[in-house]
Protein backbone atom coordinates (compact mmCIF):
# COMPACT_ATOMS: atom_id res chain seq x y z
CA UNK A 1 0.00 0.00 0.00
CA UNK A 2 2.96 2.31 0.64
CA UNK A 3 4.05 1.80 -2.97
CA UNK A 4 0.58 2.85 -4.14
CA UNK A 5 0.72 5.98 -1.97
CA UNK A 6 3.97 6.86 -3.76
CA UNK A 7 2.47 6.17 -7.19
CA UNK A 8 -0.45 8.52 -6.62
CA UNK A 9 1.82 11.20 -5.14
CA UNK A 10 4.06 11.15 -8.19
CA UNK A 11 1.17 11.05 -10.67
CA UNK A 12 -0.82 13.87 -9.10
CA UNK A 13 1.96 16.14 -7.78
CA UNK A 14 2.09 18.15 -11.00
CA UNK A 15 0.52 18.08 -14.45
CA UNK A 16 2.05 16.68 -16.44
CA UNK A 17 4.41 14.76 -14.11
CA UNK A 18 8.12 15.45 -14.64
CA UNK A 19 10.66 12.77 -15.58
CA UNK A 20 11.59 12.08 -11.94
CA UNK A 21 7.95 11.53 -10.98
CA UNK A 22 7.35 9.33 -14.02
CA UNK A 23 10.35 7.14 -13.20
CA UNK A 24 9.12 6.40 -9.70
CA UNK A 25 5.56 5.97 -10.93
CA UNK A 26 6.71 3.07 -13.09
CA UNK A 27 9.09 1.56 -10.53
CA UNK A 28 6.67 1.71 -7.60
CA UNK A 29 3.60 0.68 -9.61
CA UNK A 30 5.40 -2.46 -10.75
CA UNK A 31 6.56 -3.16 -7.19
CA UNK A 32 3.06 -2.59 -5.79
CA UNK A 33 1.53 -4.92 -8.36
CA UNK A 34 4.00 -7.70 -7.60
CA UNK A 35 3.63 -7.42 -3.81
CA UNK A 36 -0.18 -7.30 -3.92
CA UNK A 37 -0.47 -10.28 -6.27
CA UNK A 38 1.87 -12.33 -4.09
CA UNK A 39 0.08 -11.27 -0.92
CA UNK A 40 -3.17 -12.66 -2.31
CA UNK A 41 -1.34 -15.78 -3.50
CA UNK A 42 0.02 -16.40 -0.01
CA UNK A 43 -3.57 -16.59 1.27
CA UNK A 44 -4.00 -19.69 -0.89
CA UNK A 45 -0.72 -21.25 0.38
CA UNK A 46 2.72 -19.86 1.14
CA UNK A 47 4.43 -22.42 -1.10
CA UNK A 48 2.90 -20.78 -4.17
CA UNK A 49 5.14 -17.75 -3.61
CA UNK A 50 8.25 -19.89 -4.17
CA UNK A 51 9.71 -20.04 -7.65
CA UNK A 52 9.63 -23.83 -7.21
CA UNK A 53 6.80 -24.72 -4.81
CA UNK A 54 8.30 -28.19 -4.32
CA UNK A 55 11.28 -26.59 -2.57
CA UNK A 56 9.11 -24.65 -0.13
CA UNK A 57 9.53 -25.11 3.60
CA UNK A 58 8.09 -23.23 6.56
CA UNK A 59 11.61 -22.33 7.69
CA UNK A 60 12.52 -20.73 4.35
CA UNK A 61 9.16 -18.94 4.26
CA UNK A 62 9.55 -17.40 7.70
CA UNK A 63 13.18 -16.39 7.11
CA UNK A 64 12.50 -14.96 3.65
CA UNK A 65 15.52 -16.83 2.27
CA UNK A 66 14.12 -18.18 -0.97
CA UNK A 67 13.65 -17.28 -4.64
CA UNK A 68 10.10 -16.13 -5.29
CA UNK A 69 8.12 -16.54 -8.48
CA UNK A 70 7.87 -13.81 -11.09
CA UNK A 71 5.00 -11.37 -11.30
CA UNK A 72 3.37 -13.11 -14.27
CA UNK A 73 3.78 -16.50 -12.58
CA UNK A 74 1.95 -15.04 -9.58
CA UNK A 75 -0.87 -13.83 -11.83
CA UNK A 76 -1.12 -17.23 -13.55
CA UNK A 77 -1.09 -19.15 -10.27
CA UNK A 78 -3.87 -16.95 -8.90
CA UNK A 79 -5.94 -17.95 -11.95
CA UNK A 80 -4.93 -21.59 -12.37
CA UNK A 81 -4.38 -22.67 -8.76
CA UNK A 82 -6.35 -20.24 -6.61
CA UNK A 83 -9.16 -20.15 -9.16
CA UNK A 84 -9.53 -16.36 -9.38
CA UNK A 85 -11.31 -15.03 -12.46
CA UNK A 86 -8.83 -12.41 -13.68
CA UNK A 87 -9.10 -10.84 -17.13
CA UNK A 88 -6.34 -11.75 -19.59
CA UNK A 89 -6.16 -8.08 -20.61
CA UNK A 90 -4.87 -7.22 -17.15
CA UNK A 91 -2.12 -9.80 -17.54
CA UNK A 92 -1.03 -8.11 -20.76
CA UNK A 93 -0.92 -4.71 -19.04
CA UNK A 94 1.11 -6.13 -16.14
CA UNK A 95 3.50 -7.75 -18.62
CA UNK A 96 3.94 -4.41 -20.43
CA UNK A 97 4.46 -2.62 -17.12
CA UNK A 98 7.18 -5.11 -16.10
CA UNK A 99 8.95 -4.82 -19.45
CA UNK A 100 8.76 -1.02 -19.24
CA UNK A 101 10.16 -1.09 -15.72
CA UNK A 102 13.07 -3.32 -16.81
CA UNK A 103 13.80 -1.12 -19.82
CA UNK A 104 13.73 1.97 -17.59
CA UNK A 105 16.27 0.40 -15.25
CA UNK A 106 18.66 -0.34 -18.10
CA UNK A 107 18.01 2.32 -20.73
CA UNK A 108 16.16 5.16 -19.02
CA UNK A 109 12.68 6.58 -19.54
CA UNK A 110 11.25 5.97 -23.03
CA UNK A 111 7.56 6.88 -22.75
CA UNK A 112 6.21 10.38 -22.17
CA UNK A 113 3.97 11.63 -19.38
CA UNK A 114 0.66 11.14 -21.17
CA UNK A 115 1.43 7.54 -22.14
CA UNK A 116 2.57 6.58 -18.62
CA UNK A 117 -0.39 8.33 -17.00
CA UNK A 118 -2.87 6.53 -19.26
CA UNK A 119 -1.23 3.13 -18.77
CA UNK A 120 -0.86 3.62 -15.02
CA UNK A 121 -4.54 4.50 -14.64
CA UNK A 122 -5.56 1.17 -16.20
CA UNK A 123 -3.26 -0.85 -13.93
CA UNK A 124 -4.35 1.14 -10.87
CA UNK A 125 -8.00 0.51 -11.70
CA UNK A 126 -7.26 -3.23 -11.78
CA UNK A 127 -5.31 -3.10 -8.51
CA UNK A 128 -8.03 -1.25 -6.58
CA UNK A 129 -10.62 -3.81 -7.69
CA UNK A 130 -8.17 -6.63 -6.92
CA UNK A 131 -7.48 -5.34 -3.41
CA UNK A 132 -11.19 -4.97 -2.68
CA UNK A 133 -12.26 -8.34 -4.13
CA UNK A 134 -9.35 -10.65 -3.35
CA UNK A 135 -7.06 -9.16 -0.70
CA UNK A 136 -9.19 -7.44 1.93
CA UNK A 137 -11.40 -10.52 2.56
CA UNK A 138 -8.31 -12.46 3.70
CA UNK A 139 -7.00 -9.82 6.10
CA UNK A 140 -7.45 -9.51 9.84
CA UNK A 141 -10.12 -6.91 10.76
CA UNK A 142 -7.62 -4.29 11.94
CA UNK A 143 -5.54 -4.73 8.75
CA UNK A 144 -8.63 -4.57 6.54
CA UNK A 145 -9.70 -1.32 8.20
CA UNK A 146 -6.33 0.33 7.53
CA UNK A 147 -6.36 -0.77 3.91
CA UNK A 148 -9.92 0.49 3.40
CA UNK A 149 -8.91 3.91 4.73
CA UNK A 150 -6.19 4.13 2.07
CA UNK A 151 -8.56 2.85 -0.61
CA UNK A 152 -10.97 5.77 -0.14
CA UNK A 153 -8.16 8.21 -0.91
CA UNK A 154 -6.91 6.11 -3.84
CA UNK A 155 -10.34 6.02 -5.48
CA UNK A 156 -10.63 9.80 -5.40
CA UNK A 157 -7.15 10.29 -6.83
CA UNK A 158 -7.70 7.67 -9.55
CA UNK A 159 -10.93 9.40 -10.54
CA UNK A 160 -9.01 12.67 -10.92
CA UNK A 161 -6.39 10.99 -13.15
CA UNK A 162 -9.06 9.30 -15.27
CA UNK A 163 -10.86 12.63 -15.63
CA UNK A 164 -7.71 14.25 -17.02
CA UNK A 165 -7.29 11.40 -19.50
CA UNK A 166 -10.92 11.67 -20.55
CA UNK A 167 -10.67 15.43 -21.00
CA UNK A 168 -7.66 15.08 -23.27
CA UNK A 169 -9.48 12.46 -25.36
CA UNK A 170 -12.58 14.69 -25.57
CA UNK A 171 -10.42 17.51 -26.89
CA UNK A 172 -9.23 15.20 -29.68
CA UNK A 173 -12.63 13.75 -30.53
CA UNK A 174 -13.53 16.03 -33.44
CA UNK A 175 -10.09 15.63 -35.03
CA UNK A 176 -10.07 11.85 -34.65
CA UNK A 177 -13.57 11.59 -36.15
CA UNK A 178 -12.13 12.76 -39.48
CA UNK A 179 -9.65 9.86 -39.52
CA UNK A 180 -11.78 7.05 -38.04
CA UNK A 181 -10.88 4.70 -40.90
CA UNK A 182 -7.17 4.78 -39.95
CA UNK A 183 -7.45 5.40 -36.20
CA UNK A 184 -6.41 2.48 -33.99
CA UNK A 185 -5.55 1.89 -30.36
CA UNK A 186 -2.08 3.20 -29.52
CA UNK A 187 0.43 0.58 -28.30
CA UNK A 188 2.02 3.15 -25.98
CA UNK A 189 -0.93 4.78 -24.18
CA UNK A 190 -3.73 2.35 -25.20
CA UNK A 191 -6.00 5.22 -26.20
CA UNK A 192 -7.94 5.14 -29.48
CA UNK A 193 -5.87 8.01 -30.83
CA UNK A 194 -3.18 6.54 -33.09
CA UNK A 195 -3.30 7.56 -36.74
CA UNK A 196 -1.96 4.41 -38.35
CA UNK A 197 -1.54 6.37 -41.57
CA UNK A 198 -0.32 9.93 -41.25
CA UNK A 199 1.05 10.63 -44.71
CA UNK A 200 4.81 10.77 -45.13
CA UNK A 201 5.33 11.56 -41.42
CA UNK A 202 4.63 7.98 -40.36
CA UNK A 203 2.18 6.64 -37.73
CA UNK A 204 1.50 8.99 -34.83
CA UNK A 205 -0.60 9.04 -31.65
CA UNK A 206 -2.44 12.31 -31.10
CA UNK A 207 -2.94 11.57 -27.39
CA UNK A 208 0.55 10.71 -26.16
CA UNK A 209 2.48 12.16 -29.16
CA UNK A 210 4.39 8.94 -29.80
CA UNK A 211 5.55 8.81 -33.42
CA UNK A 212 7.13 6.30 -35.74
CA UNK A 213 8.81 8.79 -38.11
CA UNK A 214 8.91 7.48 -41.68
CA UNK A 215 8.73 3.95 -40.28
CA UNK A 216 5.32 2.48 -41.03
CA UNK A 217 6.54 -1.16 -40.77
CA UNK A 218 7.78 -0.57 -37.21
CA UNK A 219 4.52 1.12 -36.21
CA UNK A 220 2.52 -1.74 -37.72
CA UNK A 221 4.62 -4.43 -36.00
CA UNK A 222 4.41 -2.57 -32.68
CA UNK A 223 0.63 -2.32 -32.95
CA UNK A 224 0.21 -5.98 -33.91
CA UNK A 225 2.45 -7.16 -31.07
CA UNK A 226 1.26 -4.98 -28.19
CA UNK A 227 -2.41 -4.33 -29.02
CA UNK A 228 -3.32 -7.51 -30.91
CA UNK A 229 -0.87 -9.79 -29.07
CA UNK A 230 0.53 -11.10 -32.35
CA UNK A 231 4.12 -11.37 -33.50
CA UNK A 232 5.52 -12.97 -36.62
CA UNK A 233 7.71 -15.60 -34.93
CA UNK A 234 4.95 -16.95 -32.69
CA UNK A 235 2.36 -16.82 -35.46
CA UNK A 236 4.51 -18.82 -37.87
CA UNK A 237 5.56 -21.31 -35.18
CA UNK A 238 1.89 -21.92 -34.41
CA UNK A 239 1.18 -22.61 -38.06
CA UNK A 240 -0.59 -19.32 -38.73
CA UNK A 241 0.05 -16.35 -40.97
CA UNK A 242 2.28 -13.41 -40.01
CA UNK A 243 0.26 -10.48 -38.63
CA UNK A 244 2.07 -7.90 -40.80
CA UNK A 245 2.58 -8.50 -44.52
CA UNK A 246 3.39 -6.61 -47.71
CA UNK A 247 0.56 -4.38 -48.88
CA UNK A 248 -0.92 -5.34 -52.29
CA UNK A 249 -1.30 -1.61 -53.10
CA UNK A 250 1.99 0.02 -52.08
CA UNK A 251 4.20 -3.04 -51.56
CA UNK A 252 5.47 -1.92 -48.11
CA UNK A 253 5.49 -4.54 -45.35
CA UNK A 254 3.14 -2.53 -43.16
CA UNK A 255 -0.23 -4.16 -43.74
CA UNK A 256 -1.80 -5.42 -40.50
CA UNK A 257 -4.20 -8.08 -41.68
CA UNK A 258 -6.47 -8.01 -38.59
CA UNK A 259 -6.41 -4.36 -37.51
CA UNK A 260 -9.33 -2.92 -35.58
CA UNK A 261 -10.06 0.68 -36.49
CA UNK A 262 -12.34 3.19 -34.77
CA UNK A 263 -14.61 3.00 -37.80
CA UNK A 264 -14.96 -0.79 -38.05
CA UNK A 265 -14.58 -1.95 -34.43
CA UNK A 266 -15.18 -4.54 -33.14
CA UNK A 267 -14.73 -6.10 -36.58
CA UNK A 268 -11.20 -6.56 -37.94
CA UNK A 269 -10.01 -5.31 -41.30
CA UNK A 270 -6.78 -5.19 -43.26
CA UNK A 271 -5.08 -1.80 -42.77
CA UNK A 272 -1.84 -0.60 -44.30
CA UNK A 273 0.15 1.74 -42.07
CA UNK A 274 2.16 2.94 -45.09
CA UNK A 275 -0.57 4.00 -47.54
CA UNK A 276 -3.74 4.02 -45.42
CA UNK A 277 -5.68 1.62 -47.61
CA UNK A 278 -8.11 -0.78 -45.96
CA UNK A 279 -8.93 -4.23 -47.26
CA UNK A 280 -12.12 -6.10 -46.48
CA UNK A 281 -11.12 -9.36 -48.12
CA UNK A 282 -7.54 -10.59 -48.41
CA UNK A 283 -6.52 -13.96 -49.82
CA UNK A 284 -3.16 -15.74 -49.85
CA UNK A 285 -1.36 -16.47 -53.09
CA UNK A 286 -2.22 -20.05 -54.05
CA UNK A 287 1.46 -20.90 -54.56
CA UNK A 288 2.16 -20.34 -50.86
CA UNK A 289 4.74 -17.57 -51.26
CA UNK A 290 3.22 -15.53 -48.43
CA UNK A 291 1.94 -12.71 -50.64
CA UNK A 292 -1.58 -11.50 -49.91
CA UNK A 293 -3.97 -10.34 -52.63
CA UNK A 294 -6.93 -8.00 -52.48
CA UNK A 295 -9.61 -9.94 -54.33
CA UNK A 296 -13.35 -9.62 -53.90
CA UNK A 297 -15.10 -12.90 -53.06
CA UNK A 298 -17.55 -12.09 -55.87
CA UNK A 299 -14.76 -12.04 -58.45
CA UNK A 300 -14.81 -15.75 -59.28
CA UNK A 301 -12.62 -15.34 -62.38
CA UNK A 302 -9.72 -13.56 -60.65
CA UNK A 303 -6.43 -15.44 -60.34
CA UNK A 304 -5.42 -16.17 -56.74
CA UNK A 305 -1.77 -15.96 -57.78
CA UNK A 306 0.64 -13.05 -57.32
CA UNK A 307 2.56 -11.55 -60.25
CA UNK A 308 5.92 -12.93 -59.03
CA UNK A 309 4.60 -16.48 -58.89
CA UNK A 310 2.98 -16.09 -62.30
CA UNK A 311 6.38 -15.03 -63.68
CA UNK A 312 8.22 -17.87 -61.94
CA UNK A 313 5.71 -20.54 -62.99
CA UNK A 314 4.83 -19.47 -66.50
CA UNK A 315 7.76 -17.29 -67.55
CA UNK A 316 8.00 -13.53 -67.99
CA UNK A 317 7.55 -11.49 -71.14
Amino acid sequence: MDYLVSVFQHLTGSQPPDSHALKYTVLHLQAATEVLLKAALSHEHYSLIFNDPLQATKEKWKSGKFNSCGILDAFDRLCNVAGLKLDAGHRTRIKDLTEHRNALQHYGLKHNAYAIESRAARVLEFLLDFIHDHLIPGLEPHEAERVEESMDSFRLQLKAIETLVKQRMNNLRSTLAKFADVTVQCPDCEQWAMLAYNGEEGPRCLFCHQIWPNDAPSGAANYAWIILGQDEVTAVQDGGDPPVVACPECGVSALVTEAITAECRPQATGLCFACGNTFGHLVDCEFGCGTVLNISPDDVEALRICSDCIGNQFGRD
